[in-house]
């Protein structure tokens, strides 16, 4: 079997769940991602990677998001490890980079702080687009820092990754002062669990898509510890369901933050606020 038939076997297999385009979309990242080849190559594949072929088709069919099969995801153009420790990045988390380094370059900012931060892939995309910047992720996930750590060498960027619980407020004097705080938290509750497809729910890390009781937990963190532990000017950056848009923006108005702005994402819907200390 050559890699151009199996991309053609990806894609029969793959149709009847995904669809033709996606289907086929998703068999060329399974042919490139998997034996670094290219979906039309004529080269032969070895028994081996005829079993993991078959295998590969197997987890697909069971609804395993291709991109930790694979063992990579696309990002902001490039190309950055991903497994079941962290959450495969969506085209929000690019917008909220985009925004990111938008006030970064307007502000001359020299330093940024990502709360949660999964692959790592906010602070190494603001590596690889600024130059000189002071960068600093933390994740509760050890695999997760782990993970982070590899993508920052796979990429040659330099970030300091920390593995802390960030609600634990006693670890916050560790943490440095910077100019910005941006993060992508939890914020999915647990009642919306009926409505989040299988993919997801049954593979990537509750950790860090779900809240316990209170969908607010993480915000109220993040305000106070920009209100207390930061200097003034600090500014202040975050995702949020659009279910609670006004709610976040009420959380930091009560921390003391100014400047509050509640932003749309390309599907205008509510998707990030920000504010400044």
């Amino acid at each position: 079997m050559t890699f151009g038939e199996a991309y053609d076997l990806f894609c029969i297999s793959l149709s009847p769940l995904y669809g033709d385009r996606e289907g086929s979309t998703i068999a060329r990242y399974m042919i490139e991602d998997l034996f670094s080849k290219s979906f039309w190559s004529e080269d032969t594949l070895s028994k081996d990677e005829e079993k993991l072929l078959k295998n590969s088709i197997g987890r697909l069919l069971s609804y395993e998001p291709w991109q930790y099969i694979g063992g990579y995801a696309d990002f902001y153009g490039f190309k950055i490890k991903v497994n079941c420790s962290v959450l495969i990045p969506r085209p929000e988390k690019e917008e909220l980079v985009y925004l990111a380094l938008d006030i970064i370059r307007k502000e001359d900012l020299k330093s940024v702080l990502d709360i949660g931060t999964g692959s790592g892939i906010i602070p190494i995309t603001i590596a690889k687009k600024t130059l000189g910047l002071e960068l600093f992720g933390l994740d509760i996930s050890q695999g997760a820092i782990e993970t982070a750590r590899e993508n920052g060498i796979l990429l040659n960027t330099k970030v300091n990754f920390m593995g802390m619980d960030f609600l634990i407020q006693d670890n916050w004097v560790s943490l440095p002062k910077v100019d910005l705080v941006v993060s992508n938290p939890p914020y999915i509750g647990q009642d919306e669990k009926r409505d989040i497809e299988a993919n997801v729910l049954n593979f990537e890390p509750h950790t860090a898509l779900f809240v316990n009781s209170d969908t607010m937990e993480f915000y109220r963190a993040i305000s106070y510890f920009v209100s207390q532990y930061q200097d003034t000017g600090c500014k202040v950056m975050v995702e949020i369901n659009s279910k609670y848009g006004k709610e976040v923006c009420e959380i930091f108005r009560k921390a003391g933050l100014k400047s509050i702005a509640l932003i749309k994402d390309m599907q205008e819907k509510d998707r990030f606020v920000i504010a400044e200390k």
